[in-house]
């Protein structure tokens, strides 16, 4: 009578075992190659980042040092600081009057200084943005500036056209 491992063991022959062998040689084979391959890329993609973060870390280093000393710098006392903005060069009294901030946005302008009513509108609304409802218009800016040409307050520079707007300047006084 046969044992179990005796009938489950199929016959193999020699020229079976050997194809079999030379499959798995030829299988593993491939794969040292891929993971050579593999490898060589590795290789090369851990040196490109290797470089990139020493270039990293080195800037780093140098713009936490320049943020330093700039920060020591501005704290330094004594340091000269631009004179803050007089509250009263704007005060347009209690109820904001548009004729008194254009005004007062033309006043501050220098004598013979070109500008257009895109500009003085800009500056008003960034000026008086808490005392407005809600930003000015350049139509209604344009027909003050106009109001202040007629007063002799300004002179014209260039007369408004479609697509350019009227150029003033401010009297000498």
């Amino acid at each position: 009578m046969a044992t179990k491992t005796e009938r489950a063991a199929p016959a193999l022959t020699l020229e079976t075992m050997v194809s079999r062998l030379e499959a798995q040689i030829a299988f593993h084979r491939e794969r040292e190659a891929f993971h050579g391959a593999q490898e060589t890329v590795h290789r090369e993609q851990r040196a490109v980042h290797a470089a990139e973060l020493e270039a990293l870390t080195t800037n780093l280093e140098t713009l936490k040092t320049a943020a330093a000393t700039a920060v020591k710098l501005v704290s330094r006392p004594g340091a000269a600081l631009p004179p803050p903005e007089s509250v009263t060069d704007f005060d347009v009294g209690r109820k904001p009057s548009l004729r008194l901030m254009v005004l007062r946005v033309v006043e501050s302008r220098p004598a013979g200084e070109v500008f257009g009513t895109a500009a003085i509108t800009a500056e008003v609304n960034r000026r008086y943005q808490n005392r407005l409802r809600r930003p000015m218009k350049e139509k209604v800016i344009s027909i003050t500036l106009r109001r202040m040409l007629d007063t002799g307050a300004l002179r014209l520079v260039r007369e408004g056209r479609p697509h350019h707007e009227a150029l003033y300047a401010r009297v000498a006084e």
